[in-house]
């Protein structure tokens, strides 16, 4: 059911900016006045705290659909704006609970991005990208369940460093996640609400490690670029994502 969701959404997405006539990538700073459209899909992985406070940690996974439209408010500063689908998975809850799992939900983001050419064919890309998105499922064990509604909150800050050759950019950098946001949970046991082992909580994460950052834009005929970005942590987390963009003069 959730890789179909994903799939109609991606047809939607892509329907939805194949009638612009675009230029650039998501790389290079796109110049003011410029606006362009990126459908970009990505899979995330983390390793996050099962409880505030605590060491034990989780493996967290998030697939994510977004329409990105981007605007150069100068030559070499752009902000974003991105509305799409996530969903979101942790392995374990921990005290033996069963797999969280949601469904695909609103998604939302915005970013701001500056640029700093050092030669012609160079630049140097900082970046601050904030994305959000809700999601609801439950985890079970035995007789007893735990219904949790999250607001999943992350600010990612970016340096990379890219080098244009001929229609290719490879590019490298660093980026660390921050996270934040709140978790309602209800509490069933024999599908009775306990409500003294229910509540709300707020959570944040800064202990999120610092990762490699690698990719690839392929600049094609028409003013189209392909790009692919990988980012991992030295303990194996990572995250793949993949864009096709346009950007209309």
């Amino acid at each position: 059911m959730n890789r179909t969701v994903f799939i109609a959404l991606g047809c939607i997405l892509l329907f939805a900016t194949s009638g612009s006539a675009m230029v650039g990538g998501p790389l290079f700073t796109i110049g003011k006045q410029i606006t362009s459209m990126t459908v970009e899909g990505t899979q995330a992985e983390m390793e996050v705290p099962i409880a505030e406070g605590e060491s034990e940690r989780s493996s967290m996974t998030s697939r994510r659909l977004f329409l990105i439209g981007r605007y150069g408010l100068d030559s070499m500063l752009d902000m974003d704006v991105k509305l799409g689908a996530a969903d979101l998975t942790f392995d374990e809850l921990g005290g033996g609970f069963s797999e969280y799992s949601s469904s695909p939900s609103l998604a939302w983001g915005v970013g701001l991005r500056a640029g700093f050419p050092s030669e012609a064919d160079y630049q140097v890309i900082a970046s601050l990208d904030y994305t959000g998105y809700r999601a609801e499922a439950s985890t079970a064990k035995a007789n007893k369940s735990i219904s949790s509604k999250y607001l999943w909150q992350e600010i990612t800050p970016t340096v990379a460093v890219g080098y244009k050759i001929s229609n290719i950019v490879p590019y490298a950098g660093i980026q660390k996640p921050y996270l934040f946001g709140t978790r309602d949970y209800t509490t069933f046991f024999n599908g009775q609400v306990v409500p003294s082992a229910s509540g709300k909580d707020s959570y944040s994460d800064g202990e999120q490690d610092i990762r490699g950052l690698f990719g690839l834009e392929y600049r094609m005929p028409d003013g189209y670029s392909l790009a692919g970005e990988v980012s991992t942590t030295s303990s194996g987390a990572w995250t793949f994502s993949v864009g096709l963009a346009q950007a209309l003069r």
